[in-house]
C-alpha cells in the first residue's frame, strides 16, 4: 500500500509543478500539491502500519534487515516531498501576486 501512496503522492507534487509552469490554473496547482502533502503522510502511515505488522508477528528477521534502510529512503522521501510542494506553493502564491499587480496596472 505505501508504493501506491507513494507514487501518488510523487504523481500529484509532479502534476503541481507541471499546472504552476503550463497553465493559469493556480487553484488546480494548489489542490495537487495539498494532494501530494497528504499522500506523503499516507505513506509514511501505511509503512507504519508494515513495521507494526511484522512486530505483531514478531518477524524480527525482516525487522532487523527492512528496519534501517526503510528508515533513510523514507527521510530522504520526505525531504524531497516536503521541498518540491513548498516551492510550488511559494510559486503559487508568486504567481498569484504577480497576476494581481498586473491587473492593478491595466486599471
Amino acid at each position: 500500500m505505501w508504493i501506491i501512496f507513494g507514487s501518488l503522492s510523487i504523481i500529484c507534487t509532479l502534476m503541481s509543478c507541471l499546472s504552476i509552469f503550463k497553465s493559469q490554473e493556480k487553484l488546480r496547482a494548489y489542490w495537487f500539491s495539498i494532494l501530494g502533502l497528504v499522500f506523503t503522510v499516507l505513506t509514511l502511515l501505511a509503512g507504519y502500519q508494515l513495521v507494526s505488522n511484522w512486530v505483531k508477528h514478531e518477524d524480527w528477521s525482516a525487522l532487523l534487515d527492512v528496519v534501517p534502510s526503510m528508515f533513510t529512503i523514507l527521510t530522504i522521501y520526505v525531504i524531497t516531498m516536503l521541498t518540491a510542494n513548498i516551492i510550488a506553493l511559494i510559486l503559487i502564491r508568486g504567481k498569484s501576486k504577480n497576476t494581481n499587480d498586473n491587473l492593478m496596472k491595466k486599471r
